[in-house]
């Protein structure tokens, strides 16, 4: 309970601060625009003739004020220095009116000087007013003055970039910034906010309201808070422990599966079939994952994975599974190829005998399964030792595929220094040959192709999903294909039936085929 009375506390003080700090710049945002008004105005007022206290020269001054928004009032000084002759406002004044000594440099590094809020007695009903003069004219503002809501104020102006720097002080409390500096924050003291000018002339405004303040103005808000804490308090602890203890990450998840040996992770197998005969020669090994909790799929796990830099660990145990799965179904089945997606991280100089060292390419010769290492394109990069990595892996009896290809921006020179086995066509280009067999990316595919010939590696489509797309690719002579025109991602027992019916199918003519054939326990 204690601790959601200083969440709202915290909330009311911040939420305090953050609107006093946008009433302090917007007020300070409007004596700089009325200083930038002011400066516009010198030299046209100065261009002004006649230029005396006469009728139309004061004509001319009310005109350009009505015209102004944030000009109130305009002086006319002549030659004299202190001595106002008379203002738009006011007309003439006889005897002209001492303002006294102004302050030089307050607002301006030019000649131009101010009086702020100077007490005044001479015009009746006027009792101070600031004005700043350059050459023969002053300017008074209509929208400066205090922040009505503020309980003290400081106005001064600063050295530039530096705020807690006082150049000179124009008004309010010569003090508040010491206290400013030195107070702890909104939540266990006064709510200050500050705002400051750019440019070569600093002007800050400096505000502060108490916490005593806050905490009255806000003290049924609060009041209610407090009855509805101590209401409800016990029964959100209570439901927050049993959320707690049903909810796990999926990092907490993905790790205990992994420390757990790969509880959860079932291994799902596409297959991939050669166009010109259309047989299943090999197949994609993919992961799915589920536990008590429920089903992650892979773009939440593989990219936990990766932060936990658990890569090899995970495809380390997809391995094991897989062979687990295929060795009995695919003995007498030579050449068949079982693709794995390797991650970039374990091809890298650091892991890449941890990878090889594995004794999962051992299981796989022994049970005579070809495993095929497939790296997508995005993962290549100029200057890496990749090239190294892959070379180990073909001396322990890997094929070589990149995956996703023309997704990345590897360049021939780059694919050629890896020597694939195999090339994968991404889907998006396979996809246009449905609509349009002459875009850039069916045109890309050509370019592959030709590619593909000279280095003597073979192509794999991937994602192909109509009879157009895989009547278009045989015609291209791309050697294999992959996607759910064939099948979909199954599990084991699926994956058995599948390649068991397609067996049968090569043996038995069509007139005395079987029907489909479906697993007993699914």
């Amino acid at each position: 309970m204690a601790l959601m009375m200083l969440v709202a506390w915290t909330v009311i003080s911040v939420q305090g601060k953050a609107t006093l700090k946008s009433q302090t710049t917007e007020l300070l945002n409007k004596w700089v625009q009325s200083l930038e008004d002011g400066d516009r105005l010198y030299a046209q007022l100065e261009s002004i003739r006649p230029a005396d206290c006469g009728p139309d020269h004061l004509r001319r001054l009310n005109t350009i004020v009505f015209h102004e928004n944030s000009i109130s009032n305009i002086w006319y000084f002549g030659a004299e220095t202190t001595h106002a002759q008379c203002s738009s406002v006011f007309g003439a004044f006889d005897p002209p009116i001492d303002l006294g000594d102004p302050t030089r440099g307050l607002f301006s590094t030019d000649d131009r000087v101010t009086w702020y809020n100077r007490p005044i007695s001479a015009i009746e009903g006027l009792y101070t007013l600031t004005v700043v003069k350059k050459g023969s004219y002053g300017v008074s503002f209509t929208r400066t003055g205090n922040l009505a809501v503020a309980e003290d104020d400081q106005f001064y102006v600063a050295d530039p970039g530096d705020p807690d720097k006082i150049r000179s002080q124009a008004s309010g409390n010569p003090d508040l910034l010491t206290a400013y500096k030195n107070d702890f924050g909104p939540m266990v003291g006064n709510i200050y906010a500050r705002a400051c000018s750019d440019g070569s002339i600093s002007l800050c405004y400096l505000t502060m309201i108490s916490s005593v303040t806050v905490l009255w103005e806000n003290k049924w808000p609060l009041t209610i808070f407090f009855l509805f804490s101590c209401i409800t308090g016990f029964l959100v602890s209570q439901r927050v422990n049993r959320i707690v203890h049903k909810m796990r990450s999926p990092a907490g998840r993905i790790r205990r599966a992994v420390a757990r040996g790969g509880a959860g992770f079932v291994p799902y197998y596409q297959p991939i079939m050669t166009l010109e005969a259309m047989e299943c020669q090999g197949c994609e090994v993919l992961a799915r994952f589920e536990d008590e909790y429920g089903k992650l799929y892979p773009d939440q796990f593989i990219a936990t994975i990766q932060e936990l830099g658990l890569t090899w660990e995970f495809t380390e145990i997809i391995i094991k599974k897989a062979l687990k799965d295929l060795s009995p179904l695919l003995a007498g089945r030579p050449g068949f190829k079982v693709a794995v997606n390797f991650f970039q991280a374990d091809l890298e100089d650091d892991r890449i005998q941890t990878v090889i060292g594995s004794p999962v390419f051992k299981l796989a010769a022994d049970a005579k399964i070809s495993l095929s290492c497939e790296i997508l394109e995005t993962g290549i990069r100029a200057g890496t030792s990749i090239a190294k990595s892959l070379e180990y892996l073909r001396s322990i009896g890997c094929s070589i595929a990149i995956d996703d290809f023309g997704t990345g921006y590897s360049n021939l020179a780059q694919v050629k220094a890896l020597k694939p086995d195999l090339i994968k066509i991404d889907k998006m280009f396979i996809d246009d040959l449905t609509h349009n067999s002459d875009t850039a990316r069916s045109a890309f595919i050509n370019v592959i192709l030709d590619l593909a010939s000279a280095q003597g590696i073979s192509v794999c489509a991937e994602g192909i999903e109509t009879m157009e797309q895989l009547a278009a690719l045989r015609n291209r002579s791309v050697d294999f294909g992959q996607g759910y025109f064939f099948a979909k991602p199954m599990p084991i027992q699926d994956f058995s039936l599948y390649l068991l019916e397609k067996a049968m199918k090569r043996r038995i003519p069509e007139t005395e085929r079987l029907g489909k054939l479906f697993p007993l326990v699914r």
